[in-house]
């Protein structure tokens, strides 16, 4: 027999090490996220559980159960006509969030830096908020018009106080110190909103966006529904209309799987990006 090869003698010594680390690493990552996910499946199924409870204490008229409105999804997303809503609302959805998440932005730190701005702004956040949503959507259309441009403004216009709140507190809780420190060295206003205030507010700004995009989304569904033709919103009220709760619930739950993708993804990777330098764990 041929004796082994000097470099067979090398390889197994260092591929030992290698395997070693690649099964330590497989073994943390099992131990870190297998719990969470166990969680995170139980919550589904209870869900799903409820979900099919409703379904059998109700006529399938007014509840169908979840393979059944799934299947007719299935067929609603094969054949093709659902996507031209959704893409219709998912642009609305960018425009009506980007026009509100600027517009907070600008308040809530010209509020939180500047007392005359706070002074000024104060009523027309808080008017903001107590005013009904559907009456400034509905006051919105009559001036504008059922349009597109009414349809965006009305999705915005109940977000922006809300959004602006949270950002214009964040930057209250903003370390003053920080900011008189960086006067002392004869800082820039520019400068020192980019280098001292804005790292702080940092999650408070991404907070706001993943809270302002639930938002968003739920008011455009319901301007589509009272003031549009087309989109995921008027096709819900269309349905309704038709007495078809399997169709009603079926575009429903496509955007609401979209709109998870967006959160969970998207957002949520994002974040995690960004802020990765604070620990995934707190004990308390």
């Amino acid at each position: 027999m041929a004796p082994p090869s000097a470099t067979a003698d090398y390889a197994a010594p260092l591929a030992a090490p290698s395997a070693e680390r690649i099964t330590a690493k497989i073994s943390r990552w099992i131990e870190t996220y297998s719990g969470d996910r166990l969680i995170k499946g139980a919550s589904v199924l209870t869900l799903v559980g409820l979900w099919y409870f409703g379904a059998f204490m109700l006529p399938s008229s007014v509840m169908p159960a979840p393979h059944v409105v799934v299947g007719v999804l299935w067929q609603e997303v094969t054949a093709g006509p659902i996507w031209r809503d959704v893409a219709i609302t998912l642009t609305r959805i960018a425009l009506a969030f980007s026009t509100a998440m600027s517009i907070a932005i600008v308040l809530g730190f010209a509020m939180g830096l500047s007392k005359r701005a706070e002074h000024f702004f104060d009523v027309w956040v808080v008017g903001g908020i107590t005013v009904p949503s559907l009456v400034l959507i509905l006051t919105i259309f009559m001036i504008i018009g059922l349009n597109e441009k009414a349809a965006i403004i009305a999705a915005a216009l109940p977000v922006i106080p809300i959004l602006t709140i949270n950002i214009w507190e964040g930057i209250k809780g903003v370390d003053q110190k920080l900011i008189d420190m960086s006067r002392a060295f004869h800082a820039r206003q520019s400068r020192i909103i980019l280098s001292v205030i804005a790292p702080q507010i940092a999650p408070t700004l991404m907070a706001s966006a993943r809270f302002g995009l639930g938002l968003i989304w739920k008011m455009t569904l319901f301007v589509e529904l009272l003031g549009r033709s087309d989109g995921v919103g008027y096709k819900i009220e269309f349905y309704y209309q038709m007495f078809n709760m399997s169709e009603v619930l079926a575009h429903a739950l496509l955007f609401l799987f979209i709109m998870l993708f967006l959160e969970i993804v998207v957002l949520g990777k994002l974040e995690a990006r960004l802020f990765r330098w604070r620990p995934t764990r707190r004990k308390l």
